[in-house]
């Protein structure tokens, strides 16, 4: 055994591991903090009327609805070297391979995301002629940023009785950015006349590449001090904070 397995090895002890969680250190992620990021792609937000007239509301839409995100699997293929001369065979990489990434949305009452997704789709491969649309204008870059609690940055506002409170921000601690996505398969919709429950369909979409990052975590142990925000922390001429800027990685 080497010096250094040596050093780190010791018996598994319950009250190490709490404190690990307690503090900190190995807290578990939390499944229900995250945001989707779909920027429009070219073909719906210069052809689609009801996006054209508000972007900011298509964008959205399809964050705060998103009801479930399935982050693709990732894999190597591998090539297997085999010779006479050299014994057992053995395998090297060869190439990456990688799942698609499933969104399930809640669709509201005026069915935008089912109009979104079949304006995109059809402005991908068109039903009405045999040939599909231009690539680059069906694409997309998307975001998907996992938050978790116990950030040290706290938001001050004022209430309407111009009471100060003080609002603890959530961290981003990880990012995925899928380039060159576009949506392949989507799920259909289920009506009955039994108990009411929303309505709910999945898309599924394909993807270049995807990178994924951890970020935030730096700067955030677990005696970091607290450092308190506004709308005029630090403004500066440019109307940017520096404490905000700081923060960018934070949100509600």
């Amino acid at each position: 055994m080497s010096q250094e397995l040596e050093t780190f090895s010791n018996p598994n002890s319950f009250e190490k591991w709490r404190a690990q969680v307690q503090t900190g250190k190995l807290e578990p992620s939390r499944s229900n903090l995250y945001g989707v990021r779909l920027f429009l792609p070219t073909c719906l937000k210069e052809n689609t009327q009801f996006i054209m007239q508000d972007q900011r509301h298509a964008f959205d839409s399809m964050n705060y609805m998103a009801d479930q995100v399935t982050i693709p699997g990732k894999r190597i293929q591998d090539q297997k070297v085999a010779a006479a001369w050299q014994g057992a065979a053995y395998s090297h990489a060869r190439t990456q391979q990688h799942g698609d990434l499933d969104i399930t949305f809640i669709t509201d009452k005026y069915q935008y995301h089912r109009q979104f997704f079949e304006h995109w789709m059809n402005w991908a491969a068109p039903d009405m002629e045999n040939r599909s649309g231009i690539y680059e204008e069906y694409i997309c870059n998307l975001i998907i940023t996992k938050w978790e609690v116990g950030s040290p940055i706290s938001w001050e506002g004022l209430t309407e009785a111009n009471a100060t409170y003080r609002t603890r921000l959530n961290a981003s601690m990880a990012v995925w950015q899928f380039f060159g996505a576009w949506p392949y398969d989507m799920g259909g919709a289920s009506y009955s006349n039994g108990p009411t429950n929303l309505v709910k369909f999945s898309v599924k979409f394909k993807h270049e590449r995807y990178r994924f990052d951890g970020v935030g975590t730096e700067g955030l142990g677990i005696n970091t001090p607290d450092r308190y925000i506004n709308t005029s922390s630090g403004l500066g001429t440019t109307g940017v904070a520096d404490e905000q800027n700081a923060a960018a990685g934070f949100g509600v």
